[in-house]
């Protein structure tokens, strides 16, 4: 195992007014090495690697690079120094080819010209992909990229700057199972290579796969630094949260009773994307949806909401046909949607805590035309503490938050909403750590005691099999089955549907 250390984070400290988002915090990377950073949303992972990447300063603390002291002064200057940020959320330009958002601001030009040698331009980069065993054309326009493609592409583009020190957000958080071993493997090659990775994930299963040390931050402290082989992930989680995770899946389930039909859909349809898809939701209900990537599951709802035009089919809500012709409609009608993309779909960053959970709820605050702005920080205190969400004030603007606190201040905007007839959550937990969706799972089991139906779409089987009390399974835009409880308590079982096995 290599020993040299590349990276030496030595006892940083930062605040923000009088609370510390760290405080004294080490932390080594090894040449050659994974490194994994876990803890819970809030922990201080992201403001951690932030300071390394240049785009925080400390207040106090050194960071040695490759046994030199080194004051990182920016962005800019982190990639300088062979110090690359593979962020969560992918920052990509949709309408540009592999090769100009590899390239971009570096592109070649005709000689003496101000003109983009497109040739020299593609060229140069199908021999960088060819170099780094990375399959993509260079040519292919990023919109039609999938997600495992797009996470590839991120890696290309850092790695042809040059970087040696890589530090990965969640980089599995959007891809399906072939995908997340795919990416996998690709990291084992750049270990054998000499590149040196930084690995946060709250899928511990990843981090015993592929890491080779760990260390643990919890509120803003490092609580564990350790060989990986010296845990389990029994010993991890405690590390994490330092309190019992309840993972006995009947403690979501047992109050529930399913009551009456609600929702039915019947043979909707769109173009290439959704064909004759149907299923019911009964009162009460949690009803999962998995497939594969590509399968149409998100496709299906976005169809069935009005968010995209569907070709055929019926809806019918509470026994009555309805047609919803954009989200607006099917929003008051009652169906609530939590979407995938809470960045860029369900938050406003810019604004604080307290004006996102308001935002589409004023009406509930306001008398005579004015906000009773006592009365909204009151109610939008009560919902965050009720989802333990971790901020400074709800004054604190979005922006700031960790990607699973983010999630939940959508949850608390749609709690704020009232009069809710089904909740649909797409990816509910990407990002969140364990102890986080332990809350999650149980703040959907308490709308279904409610008799308040919720659909979830996941891509996380143990998920699914915890809170649903069906799970329906999705290939290539067709249902193929629904399972009820005893048929899915085998993840086999719902895989060889799904691949159709």
């Amino acid at each position: 195992m290599p020993s040299e250390n590349v990276i030496c984070m030595k006892n940083i400290d930062k605040h923000y007014g009088g609370i510390y988002a760290l405080r004294n915090v080490c932390l080594e990377l090894k040449k050659g090495t994974v490194h994994a950073l876990v803890g819970e949303n809030g922990a201080g992972k992201s403001t951690l690697m932030k300071i390394l990447s240049g785009v925080v300063k400390k207040d106090q603390g050194s960071i040695e690079l490759y046994g030199e002291e080194t004051e990182i002064n920016s962005y800019v200057h982190s990639q300088e120094l062979g110090i690359a940020l593979v962020p969560q959320e992918l920052a990509l330009v949709d309408y540009f080819s592999v090769s100009e958002n590899i390239f971009l601001g570096r592109e070649p030009y005709r000689k003496g010209t101000k003109f983009i040698d497109w040739k020299r331009l593609h060229k140069n980069t199908a021999n960088l992909l060819k170099d780094l065993k990375i399959e993509l054309d260079p040519r292919k326009k990023v919109k039609d990229l999938s997600v495992s493609d797009k996470q590839m592409l991120v890696i290309a583009r850092i790695l042809s700057l040059n970087a040696n020190i890589i530090i990965m957000d969640e980089p599995t958080a959007r891809l399906g199972h072939h995908e997340v071993d795919k990416l996998l493997e690709y990291i084992r090659y750049l270990k054998a290579n000499g590149k040196s990775i930084i690995y946060i994930s709250h899928r511990l299963e990843e981090i015993f796969t592929i890491a080779d040390e760990v260390t643990v931050l919890r509120d803003g402290q490092v609580v564990g630094n350790m060989p990986v082989n010296d845990l389990d992930e029994k010993d991890l989680i405690k590390l994490m949260v330092n309190r019992a995770i309840d993972n006995n899946h009947n403690e979501y389930i047992k109050k529930r009773l399913i009551g009456d039909e609600i929702l039915r859909v019947e043979n909707l349809s769109r173009k290439n994307v959704i064909k004759d898809a149907s299923f019911s939701l009964h009162r009460g209900e949690v009803l999962g949806f998995f497939g594969i990537v590509g399968s149409g599951r998100t496709e299906l709802i976005r169809a069935m909401l009005g968010i995209d035009k569907k070709d055929t089919g019926n809806i019918y809500l509470e026994n009555k046909l309805v047609q919803f012709k954009n989200i607006n409609d099917s929003l008051e009608a009652g169906l609530a949607l939590v979407p995938e993309e809470r960045r860029q779909q369900g938050l406003v960053l810019s604004l604080p805590i307290r004006t996102n959970v308001t935002l589409g709820s004023l009406e509930r605050f306001c008398k005579f035309g004015l906000i009773q702005a006592n009365h909204e920080k009151k109610f939008v205190s009560q919902t965050v503490d009720k989802l333990r969400l971790v901020r400074r004030s709800i004054e604190q603007k979005a922006s700031d938050l960790s990607g699973g606190n983010q999630q939940k201040v959508v949850l608390a905007k749609l709690i704020g909403r009232g009069k809710i007839k089904i909740y649909i959550l797409d990816e509910p937990t990407r990002g969140i750590d364990v102890g986080a969706k332990s809350e999650i799972y149980a703040l959907i089991s308490s709308i279904a005691e409610e008799g308040i139906p919720v659909i979830v779409i996941s891509s996380e089987i143990p998920e699914l099999q915890a809170i649903c009390d069906r799970i329906i399974v999705m290939k290539k835009g067709q249902v193929v089955t629904s399972l009820n409880r005893e048929e899915f308590s085998n993840p086999e079982n719902i895989l060889k549907h799904a691949v159709g096995g």
